[in-house]
């Protein structure tokens, strides 16, 4: 279950394990985007998770709602100033090829921490796995993710009445191809 998966442990070091995320030089770019995106409208964030665009976002003046799977990183946003101004719904709502018969991929190497994939071609089923070594102690955790292709989010948000809007490969807006690695995309209600 994803309350069992983002606990309060990992809601407590989440910041820790992943200082890169909170670098303002990554969150800055994405709240810049995404203030300019919204304009006098509002954000839906999935995954907002402990508030790391949240809360910037909203203290921009942009209203933000969030969806997550996990009430332990919920309480971590809950306990952060300006949290009050979110609203947060609890439910549950990069690789692009692997070589013939692969269904591992290493994404963190180092003496601290290994991460690294399994997926389920068949079911878009990624299953992340982290072992880190934290005061001479392994810690270990695995978290189950479905991964959609564009296309599936955009018949999702057809069913829920929105459109296309815009897709790029990034925050700073690049061009969307068959090579990007990620995209941003943006669908307007109907």
């Amino acid at each position: 279950m994803p309350e069992d998966t983002f606990d309060e442990r990992t809601a407590e070091t989440y910041e820790a394990k992943w200082p890169e995320l909170f670098d303002p030089a990554v969150v800055n770019p994405v709240v810049d985007f995404l203030a300019d995106l919204a304009g006098s409208g509002a954000a839906l964030e999935l995954g907002i998770g402990t508030g790391r665009i949240a809360l910037p976002l909203s203290r921009r003046g942009v209203p933000v709602h969030g969806i997550e799977l996990s009430p332990a990183m919920v309480a971590r946003l809950r306990a952060a100033p300006g949290s009050e101004n979110i609203g947060v719904t609890i439910g549950d709502p990069e690789l692009r090829r692997l070589p013939p018969g692969q269904t591992v991929h290493p994404f963190t190497v180092t003496p601290e921490h290994l991460g690294f994939e399994e997926y389920d071609v068949a079911t878009q089923i990624a299953y992340s796995h982290h072992y880190w070594v934290v005061d001479g102690q392994l810690e270990t955790r695995s978290t189950p993710h479905r991964y959609v292709w564009p296309a599936e989010l955009d018949l999702m948000a057809r069913l829920a009445g929105m459109t296309l809007h815009e897709r790029w490969a990034g925050w700073n807006r690049e061009p969307f191809t068959g090579e990007s690695r990620s995209h941003v995309s943006v669908w307007r209600k109907t």
